[in-house]
């Protein structure tokens, strides 16, 4: 698996940027990826404009998180990938709350991936302030690019998870173009976006994504990864 599948985002519930833990994926959506074995992600990303995930704080109010995640592959199960991390906000609202989230995936066929994984669970009775987020996903390279498709499940957050993304060189590195489409309201609403992915080093990737809610702020995303091995 290539750089640009270490670059990760937010999974959107019922409100845009509803806090989560955060697994491999596009802009809203987790997908089939996972980091490799032994490899280790620590994210930095900020939320600018629409409400942010405590409510209180109103709209255009920023907020920021830290978070790391690192993938394992099993010699008695070597077609599994299992990928794990931690995410908390560490301003404003909750500082220090951690969020975990968990996957399992794998390539069943050619230039094809599947995974199941679940986000947001809360470690205390203080973090929680919604429920877990379960999903399932599938993926295909068709060449001209990669589409994703899979569902999520969340109390009174049901999602559709539809993304597709494409990767070129830039200046010897991975580009890549990305947009993806999630429910929200409780399935009343939709929320698409637009992103983007820069291997700017083999240890550091860029990335930044756009929201666009039918309801609502318009939201920018800017997030930088520090990719390692052990």
């Amino acid at each position: 698996m290539s750089t640009k599948n270490l670059a990760v985002t937010l999974t959107v519930l019922a409100l845009p940027l509803a806090a989560l833990a955060t697994p491999t994926g596009l802009n809203n959506i987790p997908t089939a990826d996972t980091i490799p074995h032994r490899m280790l992600a620590i994210q930095a990303f900020s939320s600018y404009g629409g409400p942010n995930q405590f409510g209180a704080n109103g709209p255009g109010r920023p907020s920021h998180w830290l978070g790391f995640k690192t993938g394992w592959k099993f010699e008695s199960f070597p077609s599994v990938n299992l990928e794990w991390g931690l995410d908390s906000p560490i301003f404003p609202g909750r500082t220090g709350s951690l969020l975990f989230q968990t996957k399992v995936g794998g390539q069943p066929w050619e230039k094809g991936a599947f995974a199941v994984g679940i986000a947001n669970v809360a470690l205390t009775d203080y973090d929680r302030w919604s429920d877990p987020f379960t999903y399932a996903m599938v993926a295909h390279d068709f060449g001209l690019a990669r589409l994703h498709g899979g569902f999520g499940f969340q109390t009174d957050g049901n999602t559709v998870l539809l993304g597709i993304d494409r990767t070129w060189k830039v200046f010897d590195r991975n580009f890549n173009l990305n947009a993806d489409l999630v429910q929200t309201r409780n399935q009343n609403g939709w929320l698409p976006s637009v992103g983007a992915k820069y291997d700017l080093h083999k240890h550091v990737v860029l990335e930044t994504w756009v929201n666009f809610p039918d309801r609502g702020t318009v939201s920018v995303i800017p997030k930088i990864n520090f990719v390692l091995s052990f």
